[in-house]
């Protein structure tokens, strides 16, 4: 055959692949057409729940089916709505998110105002005729503005139900700013900066007792001074500004002594002085993603509040290195309290944290993140605890660190050890509980006859190399798990 006639041919049928392709993806699920028929829309509203449509555009016809359902729809794509299609949808009683619509003119405002249940809208501007149209809707409205005039915001201070506006990028209208105040939620998460009068009409003192303590704040603050901080910290008790780098002294003692749920993901910088009006009060101080390392002043500072108290529960799982024996020992102390009081990103310590951990005579919450372990007092104090025994991150342990760890009375996971001696295996065939070697690859003829009378369940999931001996003498006891490869014959 000619190539061109071939190719002519291959290009046509490859032509027809594809629009066949797109008929079938349209046929099998009309959810991800980009036009619908009535037909089709009568098969997607017997869908339970939600629907997400990929349309571009809707016909009355289509949205008067869809204005019939009773669950949640979400238009993925759709960027224009004419008005009688906005009343036809507002029927639906469930959710109707429109996040792609680029215009709201007041007429498709209206009609879609008439709508009893959520509303989101994408659109980022919003005039005012629409923000007006807008004051009939009963349900939550969430808009993606991300700028309004004073007018615009004044009128949508007079919408009845709850409102988010997370994209809003300055929020300076007292109006909105008691509306949004009267909320067990805001979130503005556009919002970079508020001032202190702003901040009192958001978070209302009267809002703690309203709420029984149960009153959020989210926001984009990159800055906070101090009669900010005071007023959010007055009406609200939990606080999350994930964009905060760093906070004053005098900013930190306003939120110093409420209960209150403060959640600062972003912090890079904090002083002794903040440290310590952060950790006082009740409520959760959570930094967990600052480290890798806290100065000695803080590390200190913070040791003597929880020590002294009162003081909030407060998440340093950030820490990737431990080198203060006070704020160890005042963080550990907090035996099994929750996430918050963990340190579970530690890798390492310091010879005065491991020599301070050794000599408490408390039990202590866990540091199942270290990459080594190699203080054998540290292995027993942890062994002599009720606790499983959780060490996934061990490498290698020494055979006087074995020795100490097979002293516990439970499960011993150390998942992640690469080498085992005849030693330690001798020293974990005399523990009784459940023993993890998941990472182990390989084991040698001496460990493998050491570690074959272990009297509990043990796993060697990973193990990829043992030779017959070894093997016979692993299988010989059936609370040993091989790899199905070396299990079987």
């Amino acid at each position: 055959m000619d190539r061109r006639i071939f190719r002519t041919l291959a290009l046509t049928l490859l032509g027809c692949g594809l629009v066949a392709g797109r008929c079938l993806g349209q046929g099998d699920d009309p959810a991800r057409a980009k036009t619908l028929t009535v037909e089709q829309a009568q098969e997607l509203v017997k869908r339970p729940n939600a629907i997400r449509l990929s349309v571009l555009e809707l016909s009355p016809d289509v949205a008067a089916v869809l204005g019939g359902y009773k669950g949640d729809v979400r238009f993925e794509a759709l960027a224009a709505l004419t008005p009688e299609a906005a009343a036809l949808l507002a029927a639906i009683p469930g959710g109707l998110d429109l996040p792609k619509l680029t215009a709201l003119p007041p007429a498709v405002a209206k009609a879609l105002a008439a709508h009893k249940g959520r509303l989101s809208v994408g659109v980022n501007a919003i005039t005012l005729e629409a923000a007006e149209a807008l004051t009939t809707h009963a349900g939550v409205l969430d808009l993606g503005v991300t700028d309004i005039t004073a007018e615009s915001a004044a009128a949508l201070a007079r919408h009845p139900g709850p409102l988010a506006l997370n994209n809003l990028r300055e929020l300076t209208s007292l109006p909105l700013a008691e509306r949004l105040g009267q909320q067990e939620y805001v979130s503005l998460g556009g919002v970079s900066s508020i001032s202190a009068e702003i901040a009192k009409a958001l978070c209302p003192p009267e809002n703690r007792v309203k709420f029984k303590n149960h009153v959020h704040f989210a926001a984009g603050l990159t800055e906070l001074p101090a009669d900010t901080a005071a007023a959010i910290m007055a009406g609200r008790t939990h606080i999350f500004l994930g964009n905060l780098s760093s906070i004053s002294d005098e900013a930190a003692e306003a939120w110093a002594g409420p209960f209150c749920n403060v959640r600062l993901f972003g912090l890079k910088t904090l002083t002794p002085a903040a440290a310590a009006a952060l950790t006082k009060g009740s409520g959760i101080m959570d930094i967990r993603l600052f480290g890798p390392e806290l100065s000695a002043e803080t590390a200190a500072a913070i040791a003597k509040q929880i020590t002294t108290g009162p003081a909030r529960m407060i998440d340093l799982n950030g820490l990737k290195k431990l080198s203060s024996p006070e704020l160890a020992l005042a963080a550990l102390r907090r035996y099994r309290q929750g996430p918050h009081s963990s340190l579970n990103g530690v890798v390492e310590v310091t010879e005065e944290v491991a020599k301070a951990i050794a000599e408490c005579k408390e039990n202590l919450s866990p540091l199942p993140g270290l990459g080594a372990l190699t203080s054998a007092p540290v292995a027993a104090k942890y062994a002599a605890q009720p606790d499983d025994l959780i060490f996934r991150k061990l490498g290698f342990i020494s055979d006087d660190v074995a020795l100490a760890l097979a002293t516990h009375k439970g499960k011993i996971d150390l998942s992640a050890l690469q080498s085992l001696s005849a030693v330690a295996a001798k020293a974990f065939a005399g523990h009784e509980g459940e023993l993890r070697l998941d990472g182990l690859k390989e084991i040698t003829d001496e460990a493998a006859a050491a570690l074959a009378p272990a009297p509990g369940p043990v796993s060697l999931a990973g193990l990829a190399q043992a030779s017959p001996a070894a093997v016979t003498a692993l299988k010989a006891n059936p609370k040993i798990a091989l790899p199905a490869k070396l299990a079987t014959p």
